[in-house]
């Protein structure tokens, strides 16, 4: 065979195998749950008062407690039993707890050909009616197959009732804005703040930070995220007054995770069954909180089989309860069901901003 021939097979294959597999990308890849038969969400929704490139305001409708509900780590990959099984116990969650806020914290949808999966999620919330948010995590993107963390984002985003932000567009990531809470009467009660932690290091980082190859590999907020929350927590200090509080949520835990554990601090709840899995660099965040004096407690996700909480140096850094079954996890290594950790996570917001915080397996809550 003549070489010129060969080399115009060769492109011709090149060409099918890209044109394949950009249109299996495109392909659908939907969850397997009926959506359409979702019922709407008793409670009546929040308000929204307010929003901005990097914030959103809303105001409780009524006097009770405003509930948030957190989830995390729900990877809906598309394998239709594992999908399945954790968009049903999402939607008991949400059922028994009534929340006027779902907020999810990385590693939502992932995998390949998500895009559908993506657009789905956000019709449960309008089939429920209810407002959502969060962050995402370092499995969003991370797939050749996957859509990007910014076109995902822009998805989230187009649904009524998502809050989700990119944040500015002069600072690094997708997802860094902050969610201010307001009490019936309209008195600011709790913000949260969300900060993307992107995926894994890069070698710039690794360069710039002097990191050898037994550092984590996982990322954390940028300097440029960090400068952005210490100044955007002055300025609503200023705005809401010296008792104005907030918490933090970041998918990948800060560096002071393991610190606080391998210093000897006390757990306050929950139990610990691998290793931290923290961002491998110190980015100055966890100082800009100390220096900041506005937030409490910082709350992650990323480590399916981690769900405690601790104290270090005045500030509460705790585990969400994993949500997924589509993730590793206990049911995978031979655990009984009543370990398995996979549930959800219960935030009760008081009208002087202290708020009560409580972890629920999904076992428990069939039971």
């Amino acid at each position: 065979m003549k070489k010129k021939t060969v080399v115009i097979l060769c492109a011709v294959l090149a060409v099918l195998i890209a044109g394949g597999g950009v249109g299996y990308s495109f392909l659908p890849h939907p969850l397997n749950y009926p959506i359409g038969k979702i019922e709407p969400a008793e409670k009546a929704p929040l308000n929204l008062i307010s929003e901005t490139e990097d914030s959103v305001t809303l105001q409780k409708g009524d006097a009770a407690p405003l509930r948030i509900l957190y989830l995390t780590d729900m990877h809906l990959d598309g394998k239709n039993a594992t999908s399945k099984d954790t968009v049903g116990n999402m939607l008991k969650a949400i059922e028994k707890e009534q929340p006027d806020l779902v907020l999810l914290c990385g590693d939502n949808v992932t995998s390949g050909m998500n895009r559908a999966r993506c657009r789905q999620l956000g019709k449960i919330f309008e089939q429920l009616g209810v407002y959502w948010g969060g962050t995402l995590g370092n499995h969003e993107g991370d797939n050749q197959w996957s859509i990007t963390r910014d076109e995902m984002m822009g998805i989230f985003a187009s649904f009524d009732h998502c809050i989700m932000r990119k944040g500015p567009a002069d600072i690094d990531g997708n997802g860094n804005y902050v969610i201010n809470l307001l009490n019936a009467e309209g008195k600011h009660i709790q913000s949260v703040f969300c900060l993307d932690t992107f995926d894994e290091v890069s070698d710039e980082q690794r360069e710039k930070y002097g990191m050898t190859e037994e550092d984590s590999e996982y990322d954390g907020a940028h300097e440029n995220q960090v400068a952005w929350y210490a100044q955007k927590a002055q300025a609503l200090k200023a705005d809401y007054g010296d008792n104005y509080k907030s918490v933090m949520l970041v998918h990948i835990p800060l560096a002071e995770y393991a610190a606080a554990v391998d210093g000897g601090a006390e757990f306050l709840y929950g139990v610990k069954m691998e290793g931290i899995c923290c961002t491998g660099y110190d980015n100055g965040l966890f100082r800009a909180i100390k220096d900041a004096g506005v937030t409490q407690a910082v709350y992650c996700g990323h480590d399916h089989n981690n769900s405690f909480g601790v104290e270090y140096d005045g500030v509460i850094l705790s585990y969400l309860e994993t949500s997924g079954y589509g993730s590793y996890g206990l049911h995978k290594k031979g655990y009984p069901e009543e370990e398995w950790l996979q549930g959800y996570s219960v935030m009760d917001i008081l009208d002087d901003g202290t708020y009560s915080f409580r972890e629920e397996t999904y076992y428990n809550m069939n039971r």
